[in-house]
């Protein structure tokens, strides 16, 4: 039997506790799975993304009601019941952080202690077809990414958090095909499966007290990869009205989706120097042999309301209410072989994210630019705030132009400001105390083919 313990710099220099190595990779693999949940990403509150379409995030994501374009997919699949003819849009968003960074509070880190995240900047893509089947059916076909999130920090192996977190990522892809059906010139309705692929990846260094120095060391370095891409299957539905000529609304819908995840935790000794503690370590981890580890991620239901009036003929404003259903992600029941069943509490609350948008559209090419603003509310309470998941208040504000270069293309810009309300944090539960910064810029471009 070993003489030392496994636990944090706390137990000696007041860092986060975790009393034997049991609890402790327990804990960690268990807040990573869940905690990873893409999203890099981070640019709707919790893990969720809206930026699914460049017309669409240039008027700051008020789009339920406009939905004049392929990516209604997302927006609200009622808008493509008036598309009169065969659609292809595809594009992708870069995601940048110039600010991304934690300021240490007493008493861990402590005051004078800072930290960034990695400017390496993420990608997400979208892709969508309108295919009409009549006057008044339309079939849609697409992929977006509902869900991601990307905190990788920088200097990895010196970051005061690497024994709670070094780096999490986790994306989902909604695969879907809709039907989209005028029922009148007024009204359309739009439904179809959506397919969700997800997967996540982390990492971070296990710590022990050194029996011989009294000293918290790194002793090893765990990963975490979600094996296979397991596919749930959900649903989106939407409705559109257009009671007159210059009013529209409309309501859309994406179900809620639990999501069963597995993977190994690959271990990797890190030499202390010492001959007969690096051997009491190699006796109480698993290295070369890894542990399986079973979890299920609740991914929450998103309702987004619109409302858009044309001013002119060619100005048209809508304001949008987005309602996530957060608190599904209430808690986590992990299973490890070998380990009892663990249990990470998350209490996060339902939110409300607030989108509105002016868009100016040249009546003889089609031509448009637009700008939007959003507030969107975290769903995080304090005490689950730490450096696997950052979240706060965001404010926004968006700018984009659509150019026509044919009648038959159209090329997209947009990009979103991003804001997140600083953060001070004393009451995390993995007694990390921080004040959060972030500041993230989400340009985009699509190409928009129409035959």
């Amino acid at each position: 039997m070993s003489t030392f313990s496994f636990a944090s710099q706390c137990d000696v220099k007041e860092e986060p506790v975790f009393k034997s190595i049991r609890n402790r990779l327990t804990a960690f693999v268990l807040v990573g799975l869940v905690a990873a949940g893409s999203a890099g990403r981070l640019e709707a509150a919790g893990f969720a993304l809206f930026e699914e379409g460049s017309k669409g995030n240039a008027a700051g994501g008020a789009f339920a009601a406009t939905a004049d374009d392929p990516s209604a997919m997302f927006y609200n699949p009622a808008g493509n019941a008036f598309i009169d003819r065969f659609t292809l849009e595809a594009g992708g968003f870069a995601i940048l952080r110039p600010t991304a960074r934690l300021d240490g509070q007493s008493p861990y880190p402590g005051d004078g202690y800072s930290a960034s995240m990695s400017k390496s900047p993420y990608g997400i893509g979208h892709l969508y077809a309108v295919l009409p089947l009549s006057d008044s059916v339309k079939l849609s076909a697409g992929f977006w990414t509902p869900f991601g999130l990307g905190v990788p920090w920088e200097n990895p192996n010196t970051f005061a958090g690497r024994f709670i977190n070094q780096r999490d990522d986790i994306r989902q892809i909604a695969v879907s095909g809709q039907l989209a059906v005028k029922l009148s010139d007024a009204v359309a309705i739009g439904a179809g499966p959506e397919f969700r692929i997800t997967d996540v990846r982390l990492s971070e260094n296990i710590s022990a007290v050194n029996p011989f120095t009294q000293r918290v060391v790194d002793v090893a370095h765990v990963s975490v990869v979600s094996s296979g891409e397991p596919v749930k299957v959900g649903f989106s539905a939407g409705l559109l009205i257009k009671p007159c000529d210059r009013l529209r609304f409309g309501i859309s819908y994406h179900s809620h989706v639990d999501v069963d995840l597995h993977g190994p935790a690959a271990f990797g000794q890190i030499p202390t120097g010492n001959a007969q503690f690096d051997g009491a370590v190699a006796q109480e981890l698993p290295f070369g042999k890894g542990a399986q580890a079973r979890t299920t991620l609740q991914f929450p239901s998103v309702t987004m309301f619109g409302i858009a009036y044309e001013v002119t003929p060619n100005l048209t404003l809508e304001a949008d209410g987005n309602y996530t259903t957060w608190s599904v992600f209430d808690q986590t029941v992990l299973q490890i072989d070998g380990l009892p069943n663990q249990t990470l509490v998350h209490n996060w609350v339902n939110t409300w994210a607030f989108r509105a948008g002016l868009t100016y559209r040249c009546s003889t090419t089609g031509s448009w630019i637009a700008g939007g603003f959003v507030y969107d509310q975290t769903p995080q309470p304090n005490a689950d705030v730490g450096v696997f998941l950052p979240d706060a208040n965001r404010t926004g504000g968006t700018m984009g132009a659509g150019i026509a270069l044919s009648k038959h293309f159209q090329f997209q810009v947009s990009s979103l400001f991003l804001w997140f309300h600083e953060r001070t944090i004393t009451t995390s539960k993995d007694n990390f105390s921080a004040t959060y910064q972030t500041f993230a810029i989400l340009p985009s471009a699509t190409l928009k083919l129409t035959f």
